[in-house]
């Protein structure tokens, strides 16, 4: 299967906002204003394609970018500099063809041009079984909790110093 990275276009949008709605609830939902936003004001937004179809999607924002969201805001009250990723969305019939580990290397390329540290956070209550385990595999480092939602959820929070990615 040959992948290649490219950015979003907005004739994207409702393969993307289907794609979303089937990782509920391991992301958080989104809507096509949403989706306008982030294409106006992420620093990062760029799918993933696999052999001519739409495999994977991944979304960060930069620490100034006004982000409304409880979880990037935990970083911005801990960290000048940052690149959130907000969310890696990998189709079904993808998933265990490296489609996250190519947009990984994507962004933490575009991280380190731009000097940012990688920032991320994954449920850990209820526990995302793919995606925690892939980001320790991938060199993040636990740097610490978030309890939302009346503590019903709890988010692990993560970051990465950009330049070395495990092969």
């Amino acid at each position: 299967m040959i992948i290649q990275i490219r950015g979003v276009t907005s004739d994207n949008f409702p393969e993307i906002l289907k794609l979303n709605q089937q990782a509920v609830p391991q992301v958080s939902p989104v809507g096509m204003d949403a989706l306008r936003w982030f294409e106006q004001k992420a620093a990062y937004f760029r799918v993933a394609d696999a052999d001519g179809n739409l495999a994977g999607l991944l979304i960060a924002v930069a620490h100034d970018s006004g982000y409304p969201s409880k979880y990037f805001n935990w970083f911005c009250d801990r960290y000048d500099r940052f690149l959130y990723i907000d969310r890696v969305i990998v189709a079904e019939w993808a998933r265990g063809k490296r489609v996250a580990w190519r947009l990984f290397e994507d962004v933490e390329r575009f991280a380190s041009e731009h000097s940012y540290p990688l920032a991320s956070d994954v449920y850990s209550h209820p526990p995302n079984e793919i995606s925690l385990p892939f980001h320790n595999k991938y060199g993040f480092q636990r740097v610490g909790t978030q309890r939302i939602d009346n503590g019903a959820k709890e988010v692990t929070k993560f970051l990465k110093e950009t330049g070395s990615t495990p092969s």
